[in-house]
């Protein structure tokens, strides 16, 4: 089980970089002079160095207080490898079906559902607590994006000036996602090698693991991105861009700060429809964001049920 978990965290290091990390990296792209291995680069090393600068709440959350450690190694291994499954099973439908994935979602009701098919105790306010703030932050992020875009339009900020910002909201945005979304990785690597431990420290080696495929998923995924970035919620400029970064950095750098994961991908969707509600209505393409609500509403049922037949058949099989 132990080896089945890491395999499944790797895969899951590799999609999760071609999706997220690739996406970040794209729409970094969006202001002129960025470029792409500096920024694919500097969201690799993030997710490596954060965590031991920034702790490792996040990762100490996913791996034990959703799943409080029992007696059983196994069942807790159990519980999380099914989680993964399932993560990677309906973003993978979705996808093909058109819709966009978020893969954090998944993991968390993943993780909800491996737990009642192996019937084990769960940490259910924690898993409450956790979905709820990943509901809440995109409105966060649209109303942030949307006041300070604004304000930003209004000093009529120059593209020298965009340009400038851009460093430090990438920056920040890459250590933010690596002290948050990113340690769902690093959770499950730290619960394949040492599940009865109260926290999660910062181990080198699980750090260069989730980091460097994290990095090698994002190169392979940065291609297809930045062909798709502009069809996406905005058609993404510059100004857009810096405070899009902006305002999902400071959501999950206040999330970090309770130890409770929220989406990258949503919270920078959030982010992008209220820069778009700022240059109005009508730069939105509400279609595409309808279809990111659907993807959310079935992401959860789905990866629930999943995750509880893999923990069940599991279970029978080993029992």
């Amino acid at each position: 089980m132990q080896a089945a978990l890491l395999v499944a965290a790797g895969v899951l290091a590799l999609v999760y970089g071609s999706n997220a990390g690739a996406t970040i990296a794209a729409t970094s792209l969006r202001v002129h002079g960025g470029r792409p291995w500096l920024a694919l680069v500097a969201l690799g090393s993030a997710v490596a160095v954060a965590p031991l600068v920034l702790g490792t709440a996040v990762a100490s959350t996913v791996a034990h207080e959703l799943v409080p450690s029992g007696d059983d190694p196994g069942e807790d291994r159990l519980v999380f490898l099914a989680a993964v499954v399932a993560a990677l099973v309906v973003t993978g439908v979705l996808s093909r079906w058109g819709q966009p994935t978020r893969l954090t979602l998944a993991l968390i009701a993943g993780i909800a559902g491996g737990g009642l098919g192996a019937g084990q105790a769960m940490g259910w306010s924690a898993i409450g607590r956790v979905l709820a703030l990943v509901a809440v932050a995109p409105f966060v992020g649209l109303a942030l994006a949307a006041a300070l875009h604004r304000l930003s339009a209004a000093w009529r900020v120059s593209p020298g000036a965009v340009r400038r910002w851009h460093v430090g909201s990438y920056a920040l945005l890459c250590l933010a996602f690596g002290s948050n979304d990113a340690q769902k990785l690093l959770a499950i690597v730290a619960v394949a090698s040492a599940p009865g431990a109260a926290t999660v420290d910062p181990v080198l080696w699980q750090l260069l693991l989730c980091g460097g495929l994290f990095t090698l998923g994002a190169v392979l995924g940065l291609a297809r991105m930045e062909r798709t970035v502009n069809r996406g919620i905005l058609a993404v400029r510059g100004l857009d861009a810096v405070t899009t970064q902006t305002t999902t950095a400071v959501v999950m750098l206040a999330s970090s700060g309770v130890g409770s994961p929220v989406g990258m991908a949503q919270t920078l969707s959030g982010s992008l429809v209220g820069a778009g509600l700022a240059r109005g209505r009508g730069k939105v393409r509400w279609e595409y964001a309808g279809r990111v609500a659907l993807a959310w509403a079935l992401t959860v049922p789905a990866s629930v049920v999943v995750a509880g037949c893999v923990a069940w058949g599991a279970g029978l099989v080993a029992g």
